[in-house]
């Protein structure tokens, strides 16, 4: 993970605990405290501005800014992080897991395409809700090789299946392609989102790699319209 983001990170947590309440350090303070120059430290506070999390004041200071009333329970992470959900929610909140559905099968010729394996090879099919403090956020939809991640059980599903990959398997994760585009519920959205007729829904389709190149994850993510949301940062115009 780049720099910026590891200390925009950072700094958010301490912003969520109350580390930070009104104004934080000065950016050479907190150049000095990441032992990093003025520069990174300009980037991560954009970050976090971009967030709506912080406000810079040229010649004053920089200020923590109140929680969005519109949508106090919006989560906003970078549209390129990809890193697994519970670990980007590490000190921010408490993840837990619903496991509405887990069984293994043949893949489907677009599995077996995007995945790089045959229709004789197995997959597991997983369905799980995530709460974030209790409130259903997000409803996973996940694909994934046996053969290339073997091993998965109903319990690190109610963990994180990317630390087992990491931790247990030993394995580095490497790049994603993701396309987010809009939605509107349907019915498992109903039923574990909380949504009603006509809500919107953000839907993440990604296809992972790990670090050696294989593909180990077809995926949708849907996310409720007021409790997700994602930034990118840096757009060029080339």
């Amino acid at each position: 993970m780049t720099k910026y983001v590891t200390i925009a990170n950072d700094i958010e947590r301490k912003v969520l605990s109350k580390k930070y309440q009104y104004q934080l350090p000065s950016e050479h303070e907190l150049a000095v405290m990441y032992n990093t120059s003025k520069v990174v430290i300009s980037r991560a506070l954009k970050v976090l501005a971009a967030k709506d999390i912080l406000h810079v004041v040229q010649g004053s200071g920089i200020y923590v800014k109140k929680k969005n009333a519109q949508f106090p329970d919006l989560v906003e992470t970078p549209a390129t992080e990809h890193d697994g959900f519970y670990h980007s929610m590490k000190g921010k909140a408490t993840i837990t897991s619903h496991v509405v559905s887990f069984d293994i099968r043949k893949p489907d010729a677009d599995e077996c395409e995007k995945l790089k394996i045959s229709a004789k090879d197995d997959v597991y099919d997983i369905i799980r809700q995530r709460l974030i403090n209790g409130k259903a956020a997000k409803l996973e939809y996940t694909v994934m090789p046996v053969k290339v991640i073997p091993g998965i059980t109903d319990e690190v599903l109610h963990k994180s299946i990317y630390h087992y990959i990491r931790k247990d398997l030993h394995l580095e994760i490497g790049k994603a392609n993701r396309v987010i585009v809009a939605d509107k519920a349907d019915a498992y959205d109903k039923d574990y989102l909380d949504c009603q007729d006509g809500d919107a829904i953000l839907a993440v389709h990604q296809l992972a790699y790990l670090k050696d190149g294989r593909p180990f994850e077809v995926s949708e993510t849907r996310d409720r319209y007021d409790r997700a949301g994602y930034i990118l940062f840096e757009v060029n115009n080339s």
